[in-house]
């Protein structure tokens, strides 16, 4: 796990329009996008900046993370299909690459299946799961068992700040110079939940 890049990217949708787009990757876009990339999670913003979706990739390298997206803008199924459904609800993206500070067996058994399609699902499925997460961003974060992941920022926003995704929800966390902790919750078909 530790010499893999992970990506995180955050996509900024309409107001209101954040369930629509996860149900049209869900029904579909999910299943083609996983053929080509490596996903490991997927969640929605509940607190700080609303309607926004971030997920989280890993990859062996940068040229592994250029072939795959290749791949993935050769697939008619994304480009013809998914793209004119789906793209025009975004209102932004954002995309940042990290190197993993400490992990979890959850982060390790995802990254284990990295490379496996997700499965679509019906209109009817549940959108998420019911828990709820914690994104922290920025200054420093002691590592701790509750954690998912933490991640340090090597090219994107604020190169060597931390990312940290925890399993505790906590409301005041401890830390010197956060930028931002927020609640996230999980997409139904995301592998970290």
């Amino acid at each position: 796990m530790q010499d893999l890049i992970y990506e995180f990217r955050s996509y900024w949708l309409q107001p209101g329009k954040a369930p629509l787009y996860l149900r049209t990757l869900q029904k579909g876009g999910i299943a083609i996008v996983s053929r080509h990339l490596p996903l490991l999670g997927f969640w929605m913003m509940e607190t700080g900046r609303l309607n926004v979706l971030h997920h989280l990739w890993a990859y062996e390298s940068l040229e592994e993370r250029a072939a795959c997206r290749a791949n993935l803008m050769a697939d008619e199924a994304w480009v013809d299909g998914f793209i004119p459904e789906a793209f025009p609800l975004l209102q932004g993206q954002e995309s940042r690459l990290m190197r993993l500070s400490h992990g979890s067996d959850a982060l390790e058994a995802a990254t284990a299946r990295r490379k496996q399609a997700v499965a679509a699902s019906s209109s009817d499925a549940p959108l998420f799961a019911e828990t709820l997460r914690c994104l922290a961003v920025g200054g420093f974060q002691a590592a701790t068992q509750a954690d998912i992941a933490q991640f340090t920022t090597i090219s994107g926003e604020a190169p060597g700040s931390k990312i940290t995704i925890t399993a505790d929800t906590l409301l005041e966390v401890p830390c010197e110079g956060l930028l931002r902790h927020e609640l996230i919750r999980p997409a139904a078909f995301s592998p970290l939940r």
